[in-house]
């Protein structure tokens, strides 16, 4: 949300979309109680069903009998630089294991071991955790491999959180090549089998946090939001997810790690679409932890860019590794992480290096680029006091299970399903600019070897954004499988347009290339293969700038770069046999996109509509009406600047005085009246926007 409010601005938010709308879910099942409250855009729903569709996939490829852990240089928990890499194979069943690496040096010996998490310590191995040395690697040309059998009763007590790959003889508590980690998804597996989903052996049961005294009422004036100031009230969630999606965002907003302040929240704002752009970051006081580079000694030099940090919203990032130079990158939004945003394709020559899709090059921390990875690559990167980076010393890695708790909470954000844009049931809007719009965007026009037609007003989108979300239709094609259920990288050639403002900006700023995905060095500068991971599109038009290195403010001039010298040249541009629309076309392009960003927007308005009016807790309704407000203002923000639906917007703007109104009201039934009038507002919006 880029809100424009500044008194929205100040107070602590409460985000959630716990309710799909009918558009796009096609669930309207009412809220259940007020438990859902404190747990923000995260919902159980959303997580289960993420974890659901891991789960078949898990099973499909042999389940507990085949629990593949990638192996490689894990930002954070490795303690010296390799390409090498490999992986892990455990038969929990019969207790075996085989492992297989590549790119080690053939001038040393190298051990492998497994190791069990202590309880609440951190994943940082240390003397408090459990460990198994499985043996030690025996080259087979460029290839070691070693195989272990440990009895089938190993697992049942022993339950692996890392893969580690040590130097012959040393421990892993000090010396770590190599690293795999199993995700929560795994652990959730575990709890399942045993009767009891997300309550984990291993750790202490989640609590929610407590709502602090007065927070709206502290708040309400203030003008210097800040990411901890986000947590607003909280009724205790009762079942075991809901506690766990409530430990993540309480962690996400408010662990600092012993670090130098910084929260996951510092970046990814509550109430900023959980992203970050120069237009927020203008409202924030001199001492927010986001501007630790400019009053702590010892980050002043390589730790960020505060000229573009402020000017383009743009963060110094070392995904090549500590040492080499930093990249400067936007922050990307972690609403709708679906299956089909964070899983590799298969044949689009990174995979099977990264097991999740994360971060704007797609290679996560980087390493086996699993959410679990980033989480500890982030705190790596983000949180140190001093460019040592020194775990315990500099800041503090968290334990299992915060990472559960974070990788939770992330993993519910948002939307749980993407659009339907073709076919039975496909989105049709009855504003004809956008509903063009949605043609140009799913015409293929020519493409080699796929399809044969003509690029006139082809904008060939749904190529690489399925249903407008991550999934890649090309892979779908080329592979032949039901669905587009993984995200690819592509080299679009953004790295190669003229007067990207992070040039232009004055005093020149250092602004390295950014070679994308990969860490090896790219002819063209930089670290990498050039290519980066393809984004979700339903949030876009309020979640801008564009592109990994916010080279482009508007949703019109993003549509319009597949049209450039630069994306056409690229190595995709030939591949797709270019693209070439008028400017009529990218406007309706861009429409289509504005459309269904504030239809989402409604849909988690309605949400909070529904939950605020589904509690009896005052508090609670009061911070959902005034996001709902919030989603309704950037609604009207995102059709306002496209010129699209009056009507829609008059509604919108009707609204606010009402759920003012709704805040202000003395009794349940008053407020609940009006949430009423505006859920009817909101169902003649949609009506005006789709058949």
């Amino acid at each position: 949300m880029k809100i424009k409010n500044l008194k929205l601005i100040a107070i602590a938010f409460l985000v959630g979309s716990a309710l799909p709308f009918v558009l796009l879910s096609g669930d309207t099942s009412a809220a259940r109680d007020d438990s859902v409250a404190g747990i923000g855009f995260g919902t159980v729903e959303t997580l289960e069903a993420n974890y659901k569709d891991w789960e078949a996939e898990y099973v499909k490829n042999g389940g507990d009998r085949n629990v593949v852990l990638q192996l490689g240089a894990f930002k954070g928990l490795s303690t010296e630089h390799t390409y090498a890499k490999g992986e892990a194979k455990l038969d929990l069943i019969e207790g075996r294991v085989a492992v297989e690496v590549s790119g080690l040096s053939q001038e040393q010996s190298y051990d492998v071991w497994l190791m069990d998490n202590g309880p609440e310590s951190s994943i940082l191995p240390d003397d408090g955790d459990e460990f198994i040395r499985l043996g030690t690697l025996r080259g087979e040309g460029a290839s070691a491999r070693l195989e272990a059998s440990l009895g089938s009763e190993t697992f049942a007590a022993f339950y692996p959180d890392l893969a580690i790959v040590t130097p012959e003889g040393k421990k892993p508590t000090t010396d770590r090549i190599l690293v795999g980690a199993t995700t929560l998804f795994h652990r959730l597996h575990r709890t399942a089998q045993e009767g009891r989903l997300g309550v984990f052996a291993d750790v202490k049961p989640a609590t929610a946090p407590a709502p602090e005294r007065n927070l709206i009422e502290r708040m309400i004036d203030a003008i210097s939001p800040t990411a901890q100031a986000q947590i607003g009230p909280n009724p205790n969630p009762t079942t075991a997810l809901e506690l766990l999606i409530a430990a993540g965002r309480q962690s996400f907003f408010n662990d600092t790690f012993d670090g130098n302040g910084r929260t996951c929240g510092t970046c990814h704002r509550e109430d900023g679409n959980l992203t970050i752009d120069a237009e927020f970051i203008a409202t924030l006081p001199p001492n927010d932890p986001l501007f630790v580079a400019e009053f702590v000694p010892a980050l002043a030099n390589n730790f960020e860019n505060p000229v573009l940090m402020r000017k383009l919203g743009l963060i110094l990032e070392n995904v090549d590794g500590f040492g080499n130079p930093g990249v400067m990158r936007g922050v990307p939004h972690t609403l709708a992480l679906l299956p089909n945003t964070l899983k590799p394709a298969p044949i689009d020559g990174t995979n099977p290096a990264v097991l999740e899709r994360t971060g704007w090059s797609g290679d996560g921390a980087p390493g086996t680029g699993t959410l679990r990875e980033f989480i500890i690559g982030a705190i790596t990167q983000h949180y140190p006091k001093s460019l040592n980076r020194t775990p315990g010393v500099d800041f503090t890695l968290p334990s299992v299970a915060q990472l559960d708790a974070l990788e939770a909470f992330q993993k519910s954000l948002g939307r749980r399903q993407d659009l339907v844009l073709s076919g039975p049931g496909a989105l049709s809007l009855k504003n004809e600019i956008a509903a063009k719009g949605q043609q140009i965007f799913m015409n293929p026009g020519n493409v080699p070897g796929l399809f044969v037609g003509s690029n006139a007003g082809a904008g060939k989108c749904f190529l690489c954004h399925a249903n407008a979300g991550a999934g890649d239709t090309v892979v779908q094609i080329v592979l032949g499988t039901p669905t587009a259920d993984t995200n690819a990288n592509f080299d679009t050639g953004v790295e190669d347009l003229p007067s990207q403002p992070a040039d232009l900006v004055t005093p020149p700023q250092p602004n390295p290339p950014d070679g994308g995905f990969g860490q090896a060095a790219n002819p063209g500068g930089g670290f990498g293969d050039g290519t980066f991971n393809t984004p979700v599109l339903v949030e876009a038009a309020d979640t801008g700038p564009f592109f990994h290195n916010n080279a482009i403010e508007t949703i019109e001039g993003a549509v319009a770069f597949y049209n450039s010298a630069a994306f056409n040249n690229s190595p995709i541009g030939p591949a797709v046999g270019g693209i070439q629309l008028e400017a009529t076309e990218v406007v309706a392009v861009a429409a289509f996109l504005r459309v269904i960003n504030a239809l989402e927007n409604q849909r988690s308005a309605t949400d909070l509509l529904l939950r605020a009016r589904a509690t009896s807790n005052a508090p609670a309704a009061r911070e959902m009406l005034r996001l709902a407000i919030s989603e309704l203002e950037d609604e009207l923000g995102v059709l306002d600047a496209g010129g699209l639906h009056p009507s829609v917007q008059g509604r919108l703007r009707a609204s606010f005085g009402i759920l003012d109104s709704a805040i202000a009201a003395s009794s349940k039934g008053g407020r609940d009246t009006r949430i009423n009038q505006v859920l009817a507002l909101l169902a003649a919006c949609q009506s005006d926007m789709v058949n």
